[in-house]
């Protein structure tokens, strides 16, 4: 299944987010143009390596993240903290460092003002296990 993540992220706002502009192929904020840096010279066949998302490392997404929220786009949110859950979580369990938590928070906010309890739960779970196995994997591999 392909997934065109111009679509996904892509949404008629208002406000001061309003003229942000995003790539149309990963969808990460650009101050100008319709594609990033990145994306005009990633090969389409590009494998993210743990810790990233599309090319970038998960905290490069963040600007992207408030201003999604900013502008009320919570499916659009939701769709890319999930990735970059998986991506930080990937990232601990291979370098043997703390997930970063504000992934987990923030996808659980969303869940719990949707009323899913259910992935609100999971993700504390999966954050706490991601926490404890971090630090066994440094030692593994250290």
């Amino acid at each position: 299944m392909s997934l065109d993540r111009s679509s996904a992220f892509s949404h008629a706002g208002s406000g001061a987010g309003a003229n942000a502009s995003r790539c149309r192929r990963c969808g990460i904020l650009v101050g100008h143009g319709e594609h990033c840096d990145f994306c005009q010279q990633r090969p389409t066949g590009y494998v993210d390596p743990p810790g990233e998302y599309v090319g970038r490392h998960h905290t490069e997404w963040i600007a992207t993240l408030d201003q999604l929220l900013l502008q009320g786009d919570t499916d659009a949110a939701e769709f890319l903290l999930v990735r970059l859950v998986d991506a930080t979580e990937a990232e601990s369990l291979l370098d043997g460092v703390p997930p970063f938590e504000r992934h987990f928070s923030r996808l659980g906010q969303i869940a719990r003002s949707r009323g899913d309890d259910k992935l609100s739960r999971d993700l504390r779970r999966r954050f706490k296990q991601c926490s404890q196995r971090a630090p066994a994997a440094k030692r593994e591999t250290g």
